[in-house]
């Protein structure tokens, strides 16, 4: 028993021995190399490496520290990393100090455990050449372009412990202080970071602050990011952002993130919430003036929440909120091919007011004068828009989308609905309804994209108050009444002046119970019944409208000139008929029209009136401003004929004697 707890005693004795002599040799050569290795004398080395595999000048002017344990640490600085070749002599990136360690005894285990990574002073400088390459594409294949071997690379299985996943066990920070990154002329600096302990299936909080200087301006915004815990998990490819906060200037957003197979195929969930902002304070502050609009306060107010999703190549937005000034909008949207950008969605808007967010209208010219002519587009025109045309043929969308109350063109539209389809370069808004001006409107609008645009637009309104449509729409009340239009109308063009100029189709009318303004016809009929028979103008002055029982007409249109034929007002008064043109890119009109009088016109001589006449007139000069005059030489033909008319008879008479008397 003694002599085997004897052996088992000498035996441990020799173990610990060994131990010992290994640890000891292992402290003298780690002390060997402490006393003995100076890394300055692989200043070179270590340069024409990473010259070798990266393709970039490295320059190392700093001293080079190392120390062994308990932490194998590296520490150097300044540093630079030149540009690859056709970026210029500006370096890539540069470095004031770098401070990185490894616990030893844990890497002799097949275990790393990093310590806390410091980086001062680091300057990212990203650009992009002539040719449109940026200096951070092709990291490392200098060397493979030039014709030497790429260096191989070894797979590890993903379930061994040997895998980067897997040997890496722990970093216990990072904090990088004093940064600047620039690009195409936007500075980022007084970049600060502090990551927490990261080690596998734990929580690591991470804190960021930054100064962003838009296109080199002297003023910068604030920009932070913070979260309280971040995990990730390399192994399980998993990522936890239960909670996180980030701000611009004064925009604050905070949401949770959460990621599976990020390394395989990411795929990520969340949601967020942007807090009330101002657009308007917000571009200001980026060196962007704000765009000049018929509102100045719009772009006032914003802000957003909802949640999203990205993975296969689909990027989501669902129960989304977003409030823009006074506006409401709410739905899902989706891209549901990140290759193509094809889009749908389904959002309900309770109101907005288009119209405000537009430039200011210029200023036109003075009352009566016509507008300059802007002639109809033609294919290769200067006024075509082939860049236009490219991007709307690679539009791809479907939706649907519901409005409470629209404002557009001045016009005032509620429970609006349309859908919406898009492909191959034609977008199609069918059905469309509304209800506008106690009535309603359905139709349809077709889009056709190519060297220019091509519209087609079928609409029909039904009882619908014509007088406050026009107020809003054109600014005028020339006709009120109720009653339904209908219009099916082509054009192109990319903006308002080609479409106008080139408009073609057929419209019509037909309202009852209301009256056309700034025309008094019965003052006018009067004026020429006392100039054809030499009599004094009569008393009093114009009205200023004609009133109707039931107004008619239609009109057929060519580049924007619209030739009506069939023009018919009826009252109880009188009736009028006539044709003419109105030219809706100068506002020109020209009107030819006979007034039928239905009942008799008193007179200073004629207590009881005259019988019933068809009075000619001629309506000319704007829409705006038209002008009418009776057409003397058609009034004195129609006098001429009504007095044969009403005399016939006793001519017949008197021939006929005469011709008696020749006979005997």
């Amino acid at each position: 028993m003694d002599r085997s707890g004897s052996g088992y005693g000498r035996a441990v004795r020799i173990v610990g021995i060994l131990v010992g002599a290994v640890l000891a040799a292992v402290i003298a050569l780690l002390l060997a190399v402490k006393l003995f290795v100076n890394p300055a004398n692989y200043r070179g080395r270590i340069e024409q490496a990473v010259q070798h595999s990266t393709g970039r000048p490295l320059r190392l002017s700093g001293d080079l520290k190392l120390s062994v344990f308990p932490w194998l640490a590296l520490e150097l600085g300044p540093a630079t990393l030149g540009n690859p070749p056709g970026f210029g002599t500006e370096p890539f990136a540069t470095v004031q100090h770098v401070a990185f360690r490894v616990r030893l005894l844990p890497l002799l285990g097949k275990r790393l455990e990093i310590g806390r990574v410091e980086i001062d002073g680091l300057d990212l400088r990203l650009q992009k050449n002539a040719a449109g390459k940026g200096n951070w594409e092709n990291f490392g294949q200098a060397d493979a372009a030039a014709g030497a071997p790429a260096p191989s690379v070894a797979v590890t299985p993903k379930n061994e412990n040997a895998s980067g996943a897997g040997m890496l066990q722990q970093v216990d920070g990072v904090i990088v202080r004093d940064g600047r990154f620039s690009y195409q002329g936007t500075v980022v600096d007084h970049i600060d970071l502090t990551a927490g302990n990261f080690a596998s299936r734990t929580s690591m909080p991470i804190k960021l602050t930054a100064t962003i200087h838009p296109k080199d301006t002297a003023a910068g915004m604030a920009v932070e990011f913070a979260s309280p815990g971040i995990g990730l998990d390399l192994d399980a490819q998993t990522l936890e952002v239960p909670a996180f906060s980030a701000s611009l200037d004064k925009a604050l957003l905070t949401g949770s993130i959460r990621g599976t197979k990020i390394l395989d195929a990411a795929a990520l969930t969340g949601f967020f919430k942007l807090q009330p902002m101002s657009p308007r304070d917000l571009m200001s502050a980026w060196g962007t003036p704000p765009p000049a609009m018929r509102d100045p306060k719009a772009l006032s107010s914003f802000a957003a929440d909802g949640e999203f999703s990205y993975g296969d190549h689909q990027a989501a937005a669902t129960r989304l909120d977003l409030r823009l000034d006074d506006s409401r909008l709410q739905g899902n949207v989706a891209i549901t091919d990140l290759d193509t950008d094809a889009l749908a969605f389904d959002l309900t808007l309770d109101r907005i007011d288009i119209d405000r967010y537009l430039s200011p209208a210029p200023s036109g010219p003075p009352a009566g004068a016509p507008a300059a002519v802007t002639p109809a587009v033609t294919p290769g025109s200067a006024n075509d828009r082939g860049d236009s045309g490219a991007a709307f043929k690679k539009l791809d969308v479907k939706g649907a989308l519901s409005l409470g109350n629209l404002t557009v063109a001045g016009l005032n539209l509620t429970q609006v609905k349309a859908e919406v389809a898009a492909q191959n370069g034609v977008m199609q808004v069918a059905p469309m309804t509304a209800s506008l001006y106690d009535g309603s409107a359905t139709g349809d609008i077709t889009l056709t994209g190519g060297t220019t645009l091509a519209l087609h637009l079928r609409q029909s309104l039904k009882n619908v108050d014509i007088a406050s449509l026009l107020a809003d729409l054109a600014h005028t009340r020339r006709v009120s009444g109720h009653g339904d239009v209908t219009i099916d109308l082509s054009a192109r063009g990319w903006n308002a002046a080609d479409i106008t100029g080139s408009l073609d189709g057929h419209a019509s009318a037909s309202l009852t119970d209301g009256a056309v303004e700034g025309v008094d016809l019965w003052f006018e009929i009067n004026r020429a019944m006392a100039l054809i028979q030499s009599q004094p103008m009569p008393p009093g002055s114009s009205s200023g409208r004609t009133r109707f029982d039931t107004f008619r007409a239609s009109a057929d249109l060519g580049n924007g000139v619209a030739t009506t034929r069939d023009l018919n007002i009826v009252s109880q008064n009188l009736r009028v008929a006539g044709q003419g043109t109105s030219n809706l890119v100068t506002d020109q009109i020209n009107y030819g029209v006979t007034a039928t009088v239905l009942k008799e016109l008193p007179s200073a001589t004629n207590a009881s009136g005259t019988k019933l006449a068809d009075i000619p007139l001629t309506i000319t000069g704007t829409m705006s401003h038209p002008q009418v005059r009776p057409d003397l030489e058609g009034m004195a033909k129609a006098r001429v004929q009504h007095e044969l008319e009403q005399h016939q008879d006793v001519i017949k008479q008197k021939v006929q004697d005469a011709l008696k008397g020749l006979l005997k």
